[in-house]
């Protein structure tokens, strides 16, 4: 697979952790209210920092294991 390939596949896969990072969140909502109530005002905010966290998470475990030795 290319480098275009494996950009879209990371992007593909982001994607779809922030879609399950926004149904976590709505499972933990009625415990984060209490804890922090002006922040999960803004839920859609919390879900992409989430699904950025897991994109870049992937990115350095992929780069660490192709990288040449």
């Amino acid at each position: 697979m290319g480098r275009t390939g494996i950009i879209i596949a990371i992007a593909v896969i982001g994607y779809f952790l922030g879609v399950a990072a926004y149904y976590v969140f709505k499972n933990l909502e009625p415990w984060l209210m209490q804890v922090l109530p002006y922040l999960m005002q803004a839920e859609w905010v919390i879900s992409g920092f989430v699904g950025a966290l897991f994109a870049v998470i992937l990115v350095i475990v992929w780069s660490y294991t192709t990288k040449s030795q």
